[in-house]
């Protein structure tokens, strides 16, 4: 006789909200508020994605996005002046970001940055390198990444993880991080998991950084509330099999760790992590539920909230907020590393 059939998960119904107005936040910096105040951004727009097969109408989006993006970044690099140098590491493309002076304890560590672009956009974009570097007043390294159409996973993590092979041989895996911000976040993730998966050291820290876990579609809650305040990503939720993370998965399965994080067993090994959102942030939801996922692994793991920023604001060196959240995670790496160094 067969087994009855298990009952069908119940359904609920959506919250209705209606229309809203979102004051100014008080508790932030003027500059933060002049910040929130200028039209959104809107970077990224699902409706301007081109369907995943027209890798020429992607090319076309990915030059026009990157086109803005470099226009920000030529807003942020005069505050964080430092010396760039393009070569390449086991094969990888990379930049070498030295600040003007380095800090004593910093002599001999290096970090390790993937740039943010949605996993098709901001290659060769160095601002969130610059912006730790001079802060940190330590050397970063970045990692200018293939990118889809021509390149899609695995691609980002065999360039991630070349680049890291090639650090191990310099240095100690105790003087070294990885961080990224928004994908660079996911993919700091997803390289360290490959890493474990290779059996080579861990580094002394990561940084996620409004990092998206779930590339299967299920953002979290704040990619639906956050949604129009978000001052980057509004608009950005593709519709289920199109957008840029389509577009960098491919045939692949979604819920693959080293694709999406979320689904990967971090008890398993992982390394001390800091993990900063807004609370305007698309991303919030995903941030939250990846330090969730770290800190119930017994993994050491902090995460930082900052008020009425959006996604990916520690880049904008304007603001003191990302001035203090950059300065912050750089002291989470010195903790991490002074605590590699006496084991």
């Amino acid at each position: 006789m067969e087994r009855a059939s298990q009952a069908a998960a119940p359904t609920y119904a959506p919250l209705e909200v209606g229309p809203r107005t979102i004051p100014m936040p008080t508790h932030v910096s003027p500059e933060a508020q002049q910040y929130i105040a200028m039209p959104r951004l809107n970077l990224l727009s699902a409706d301007k994605y081109p369907a995943p097969h027209d890798e020429e109408g992607w090319r076309k989006n990915i030059a026009e996005v990157n086109g803005m993006m470099k226009m920000m970044e030529d807003m942020v690099l005069p505050l964080c002046p430092v010396t760039v140098e393009r070569t390449t590491m086991n094969g990888a493309r990379v930049a070498v970001v030295t600040p003007d002076s380095i800090t004593p304890r910093h002599q001999n560590r290096v970090l390790m940055n993937i740039h943010g672009g949605a996993f098709v956009y901001g290659e060769g974009m160095i601002v969130e390198a610059a912006v730790a570097a001079h802060l940190g007043k330590i050397k970063v390294i970045a990692v200018d990444y293939r990118v889809p159409p021509d390149h899609c996973f695995p691609a980002n993590l065999e360039d991630t993880t070349a680049v890291y092979r090639a650090l191990l041989k310099t240095h100690r895996p105790g003087s070294l991080a990885i961080f990224g911000t928004s994908a660079g976040g996911t993919y700091t993730a997803t390289t360290l998991l490959k890493l474990r998966e290779l059996d080579l050291p861990l580094p002394a820290a990561a940084g996620m950084l409004t990092p998206a876990g779930d590339l299967s579609g299920d953002g979290g809650d704040t990619t639906f509330t956050n949604d129009g305040i978000d001052s980057a990503l509004s608009g950005a939720r593709p519709r289920e099999g199109t957008g840029p993370s389509a577009l960098f998965i491919g045939r692949h399965d979604p819920r693959d760790p080293l694709i999406s994080p979320i689904y990967a067993d971090f008890s398993k090994g992982f390394c001390p992590t800091y993990f900063l959102a807004g609370t305007r942030d698309f991303l919030l939801s995903s941030t939250v539920l990846l330090h969730r996922a770290v800190h119930r692994a017994g993994i050491k793991a902090e995460l930082h909230v900052f008020e009425g920023m959006s996604h990916g604001f520690n880049i904008m060196a304007q603001l003191p907020e990302a001035r203090e959240a950059t300065l912050d995670m750089i002291r989470f790496f010195d903790e991490c590393m002074v605590a590699a160094a006496a084991v």
